[in-house]
């Protein structure tokens, strides 16, 4: 690598900020899952058990359902969902979780619990989990008291909890 300084130009605004921080965790997932992207891991975290259908999953991770329908071809050609016809709608398409889509997500889910606990370690729990609670507050639009819950462990350690929009 060259001398070239990795600080920015300019005060650092909270997309690059959040930018670098999904760059260590992009190469992080990249090394513990290698056949999948951060951007398939997020679709495949919103689904249940039950599944959902394309539009009700592009609902949840907040994607058009065309996008959305272009990460489950992708997510079921890697046998991490099947898709079926839904039961209401014939039209409409169920996606599901395979076990080697819950594999997965658990492994992403390990890489970023571990971030968690490091990131708790190097600037204290307290201030950590008061960071989860105000970023949770920003991102969902409301407090949600559940979201912080999730994310606190029970000897102070953190794990990533799932948080549904309402509706």
């Amino acid at each position: 690598m060259t001398g070239v300084n990795r600080s920015p130009a300019v005060e650092p605004h909270l997309p690059m900020l959040m930018g670098m921080v999904f760059g260590h965790l992009r190469e992080r997932l990249a090394q513990e899952a290698p056949e999948l992207r951060p951007s398939q891991l997020r679709v495949l975290e919103w689904l249940p058990a039950e599944g959902l259908t394309i539009s009700e999953l592009a609902e949840c991770a907040e994607m058009t359902t065309q996008g959305c329908g272009q990460f489950v071809r992708q997510l079921a050609a890697l046998g991490m969902v099947e898709v079926s016809v839904a039961d209401h709608d014939a039209r409409a398409r169920r996606v599901r979780i395979t076990p080697a889509g819950r594999e997965a997500v658990a492994r992403g889910t390990a890489v970023l619990q571990a971030y968690d606990e490091a990131w708790a370690q190097r600037v204290g729990v307290e201030r950590y989990r008061v960071f989860r609670e105000v970023l949770a507050e920003v991102a969902l639009g409301s407090a949600q008291p559940q979201a912080v819950e999730s994310a606190v462990g029970e000897q102070g350690g953190f794990s990533r909890g799932s948080v549904r929009p309402s509706g």
